[in-house]
């Protein structure tokens, strides 16, 4: 019984996180602004090495720093991507087509099903 409560627990924490990062990024991109932004090139931020997205609002030359993803694709110098983030808190922000950041929602139900399809084995 307590394999199976443990098993319940963790599926629901992962389907949570699949389900928390999948709202946080469509709140951004219906509720937050949309701009095109320059990779301006990278730097190292507290997270380990992010690109520097530069754009540019009525309220004049932004810069924000955008975790780079361990793998995926590059992005070159000058490249323009589009960015959604939240004026009141510039932190909160997806850059369109990240591909880390569907993978991980993926991984996350990916995981969820396997923790209830192992449940189900051990209840069988």
């Amino acid at each position: 019984m307590f394999n199976i409560i443990i098993f319940l627990i963790g599926s629901g924490i992962m389907f949570y996180m699949a389900w928390r990062s999948w709202s946080r990024r469509r709140r951004l991109m219906t509720r937050g602004e949309k701009v095109e932004a320059a990779v301006a090139g990278t730097v190292q931020s507290r997270d380990g090495e992010a690109y520097l997205l530069e754009f540019s609002t009525a309220g004049g030359i932004h810069h924000l720093h955008y975790p780079k993803p361990a793998k995926g694709r590059e992005l070159a110098q000058g490249t323009v991507v589009t960015l959604y983030y939240d004026p009141d808190d510039p932190a909160e922000m997806y850059v369109e087509g990240d591909k880390s950041v569907l993978g991980a929602e993926v991984l996350y139900i990916v995981l969820g099903i396997v923790l209830l399809v192992l449940m189900a084995g051990i209840v069988h």
